[in-house]
């Protein structure tokens, strides 16, 4: 229904389309009204209360209120923390240094020395070497060339 109601009214003159919106408006609201006016009268027909009478008397009590900014929570956080610490040390291990100390050497000279040695003065046989065998051709008789 409202969006038909939004399809005449865009047909119509701004003055028009204003007097249109404020009469649907009133409409809109007359059951919200009924229902105040509903209430009203159910409450007249309850029986009426005594209300209490208010006496002033003139009393000061002055009152300290400290309200805490501050909400202290205690809580355990338990932390687990791996240090090593290497220490580094010197330790003198003697060592062993090899030194050098000059020595006279002699040299070696070259002299030649005579040797005298034995050898047997008895003949020894050796066989005469000994040829191969070598085929030779013996000429045969006969009719095949």
């Amino acid at each position: 229904m409202i969006l038909g109601v939004g399809g005449i009214l865009r047909n119509l003159s701004s003055t028009k389309r204003v007097r249109y919106l404020l009469i649907l408006t009133i409409l809109i609201t007359l059951p919200c009204y009924f229902l105040g006016l509903v209430v009203l009268r159910i409450n007249q027909n309850q029986p009426q209360e005594v209300s209490p009478t208010v006496t002033p008397s003139p009393s000061r009590t002055a009152t300290i209120t400290l309200t805490p900014y501050r909400s202290l929570t205690p809580t355990t956080t338990a932390t687990i923390t791996q240090t090593s610490t290497v220490t580094p040390t010197s330790t003198n291990t003697p060592t062993e240094t090899a030194t050098l100390t000059p020595t006279e050497t002699p040299i070696p000279s070259e002299t030649l020395t005579f040797t005298p040695t034995e050898t047997s003065a008895a003949p020894t046989e050796t066989p005469p070497p000994t040829s191969p065998e070598v085929p030779t051709e013996t000429p045969t008789q006969g009719g095949n060339p």
